[in-house]
């Protein structure tokens, strides 16, 4: 059965005005990984690879008679509930300092650490090792009190010592860990008591709740005391100690991993006994795998293409929910005709966004909104929607002088060139060469030329974000693109991607309302007032359009509902979470 996970926008708004920030689990942002190719290549493990790697026991012999019970007997135990999981790539040995990417590396390590605050099915968060957080009036001080009675996997005391060491830890070893970037700001962590800590900040931020406190891993000094150089550190797998509901036991280094269940967590017991993590060379073979009851579920997003396909073979299920990645058309806004509002804004009545999310996603995508924030954020500017009108589009276009001279179908601009452009693309992301060449289309509609270079992702980023670094430039006329989701989940990251300065900033676009209001936003306390800039700034954005948002694909996730049905959907992250393994009555 097909399920759509739908994001509460009232509970979003309950985080709101608590917090704003960025769900936790990504890496830096960054580009959107390109969708899954089908391919032929075999997996890199077999079925016989995740049994062996699961503490299966041998069947009973059979007995030759049987006895009438002198008493009733009493009920079996229940069987151990155990998941194959299948992954397309290894993530290393699983700690923090050597997981490899930001999904699903950090939420197969967030199974083993805890942070001090969960988000929940909607994004928002709430208590977790922390059972309380407060914070002083301009926020630039978070007390949390920890829960009391927590332990490491080895039987020792998690306490506020733990916490500051943690903090001290990752800043002092930023160069090999992104936790350092979460921390940034923070000037002193101090233990009030053994179960009582207070982050002091160098100045106002409002999303520290979710982006610091939702997404660090608390790590055990008396383990990491010893580990002086972790970016030249040896670590051996299988020895990772945390306080989270899974202890990763075993670890074949491009093959498999088993993580077993900790009767002792903190929460309760986790609802699943013991979860083996499947690598597979690519999608092609985890989906076989998953057809064939090889695993049980596939811890990465399947295509559109597979959803309805996959879905229709019993046991197995789809659930799909809003991830808040993102598909875009970038220009470079400095320079000529891009500079031109007319034709940015004639780019935008062009594109026929429904037609996009029906023809490149099978509807499995919500159709992106010009002032940047998904529809089911609580930030969400409802006033704001999309157009398609080609004939607006060819009369702005008319007004503003872009003519057609000779007849060919092309429109000109500055003295006669014609409005023929290059749209990049990296070639690995089928989906996103499809938005392409239905850009091309709907752009001849209303007479701008483009054709569409598909090239190696290197190439493509080095184009549109040279270095990844917005001061050297950009080497592009028109680019698809996208971000992955920590970057639409927390408003306070849209400033990034608009203002002046904004490192994010990859289509040079610069507004002077944008810019004092993102100055704004970073130090304003009242959530109310928060709420108002960014309804404002999505106004401009949707005016002035900087980018054309597209779509914000669904992430789907297929699974076998004969094993194992308890998955939660975390708006913005998906079903890999300790939550999904969690009994619903442990979870926030």
């Amino acid at each position: 059965m097909r399920t759509r996970f739908l994001v509460t926008r009232g509970a979003l708004l309950l985080a709101a005005l608590l917090f704003i920030g960025a769900c936790g689990g990504d890496d830096e942002p960054e580009p959107e990984a390109p969708a899954e190719q089908a391919t032929t290549t075999a997996p890199t493990t077999t079925a016989a690879t995740a049994n062996e790697m699961m503490d299966v026991p041998d069947e009973p012999d059979t007995p030759t008679t049987t006895q009438a019970p002198t008493t009733t007997a009493a009920a079996p135990p229940a069987e151990p509930v155990r998941i194959r999981a299948a992954v397309t790539g290894d993530e290393g040995t699983l700690n923090p300092y050597t997981y490899i990417s930001g999904f699903p590396g950090w939420n197969l390590l967030m199974l083993q650490y805890d942070s001090l605050t969960q988000v929940d099915a909607d994004g928002v968060p709430q208590p977790w090792l922390a059972s309380e957080v407060t914070t002083n009036a301009d926020l630039t001080e978070y007390t949390v009190a920890l829960v009391e009675g927590v332990t490491w996997h080895d039987g020792q005391p998690l306490t506020a010592h733990d916490v500051k060491f943690t903090a001290d830890y990752f800043i002092n070893n930023a160069a090999a860990s992104r936790f350092a970037r979460d921390l940034a700001g923070v000037t002193e962590v101090v233990v009030v008591d053994d179960l009582t800590a207070t982050f002091v900040l160098e100045a106002t931020n409002p999303g520290f709740n979710l982006v610091a406190l939702a997404d660090v891993p608390i790590i055990p000094q008396h383990i990491w005391e010893s580990v002086t150089d972790p970016e030249g550190h040896q670590f051996e797998g299988g020895t990772n100690i945390g306080s989270g509901p899974f202890r990763m036991t075993d670890y074949d280094e491009g093959q498999a991993y088993r993580f077993a269940a900790n009767p002792d967590y903190f929460r309760g017991p986790p609802g699943v006994d013991e979860l083996v993590v499947v690598v597979f060379a690519d999608d092609a073979g985890a989906q076989a795998a998953i057809r064939t009851g090889e695993v049980d579920v596939i811890f990465e997003r399947i295509p559109p293409e597979q959803i309805d396909l996959l879905d229709a073979q019993d046991p197995l299920d789809v659930l799909l929910g809003p991830e808040f990645t993102t598909q875009m058309i970038n220009y470079d806004a400095s320079i000529r005709p891009f500079d031109d509002v007319a034709v940015r804004k004639a780019i935008d009545l062009a594109m026929n966004r429904q037609d996009i999310v029906d023809t490149v996603f099978l509807g499995a995508a919500t159709v992106g909104s010009p002032g940047w924030i998904h529809p089911g954020h609580s930030s969400y500017n409802p006033a704001i929607v999309p157009v398609h009108d080609p004939a607006a589009a060819n009369a702005l276009l008319d007004e503003a002088g872009y003519l057609d001279t000779d007849g060919n179908g092309v429109r000109e601009y500055d003295g006669g060139q014609p409005m023929s452009f290059e749209i990049i693309t990296n070639a690995p992301d089928s989906l996103r060469l499809r938005i392409a060449e239905l850009t091309v289309e709907m752009l001849s509609e209303i007479g701008i030329q483009t054709s569409v270079s598909s090239v190696e992702t290197a190439t493509w980023e080095n184009a549109v974000w040279p270095g990844f670094d917005v001061s050297q430039g950009r080497n592009y006329n028109i680019a698809m693109w996208g971000w992955s989701a920590p970057v639409q989940a927390n408003p306070l990251r849209l400033p990034s991607l608009i203002q002046s300065t904004g490192f994010l900033n990859l289509t040079g676009f610069a507004n002077a309302e944008i810019d004092e209001l993102s100055d704004r936003l970073a130090v304003e306390t009242d959530a109310a007032e928060r709420e108002a800039i960014l309804g404002r700034m999505q106004e401009i954005i949707a005016d002035q359009l900087p980018f054309v948002l597209l779509a914000y694909p669904d992430g789907a996730y297929v699974y076998d509902s004969d094993v194992y049905s308890d998955w939660e959907f975390i708006a913005g992250q998906g079903i890999v979470s300790k939550l999904s393994l969690l009994p619903p009555s442990a979870r926030p």
